[in-house]
């Protein structure tokens, strides 16, 4: 089995994660009063940002000794929590955005990143194999040739 392709992972979540903060803006072009569109699209940005600061975090860990990137990765893991409560607390305390659609569009980006991975982890067992669509020309027919 391969190694685990943690950056290459991040790449593309974060890369679908912009696709959805484009749309949510070619939304708010259509609705700018939206507060739902606003929390997810201010949920959505913090999980990019978190998972951003994520990577660099880890990148920077793998150079250091252990008990220091121990400590460091606590610290890290208060930092992101601290954002994400800093965040939402802006957004009760405002009114332009839904504080309900910001924590799901926090959640946003790791459950994208989960089912990514999910997803290559299935492709790469086989287990993918039962999982596609088969036409009905190509499978057997279960009629065989007698010989």
């Amino acid at each position: 089995m391969r190694d685990w392709d943690f950056a290459g992972q991040l790449a593309r979540t974060l890369r679908i994660s912009g696709f959805l903060l484009a749309f949510y803006c070619l939304v708010l072009l259509l609705q700018p009063k939206n507060p739902v569109v606003w929390g997810f699209l201010v949920g959505t940005a913090t999980g990019m940002w978190n998972a951003f600061f994520l990577n660099k975090r880890l990148q920077a860990l793998s150079r250091g000794n252990l008990l220091r990137a121990k400590a460091q990765l606590l610290a890290g893991v208060f930092l992101r929590l601290l954002i994400i409560m800093a965040v939402l607390y802006f957004v009760s305390r405002t009114g332009f955005a839904n504080i309900y659609a910001a924590a799901a569009g926090i959640f946003v980006v790791p459950c994208i990143f989960t089912f990514g991975m999910a997803g290559a982890l299935l492709k790469g067992s086989g287990l993918a194999g039962s999982l596609k669509y088969k036409s009905v020309t190509t499978q057997d027919s279960g009629v065989r040739n007698r010989e």
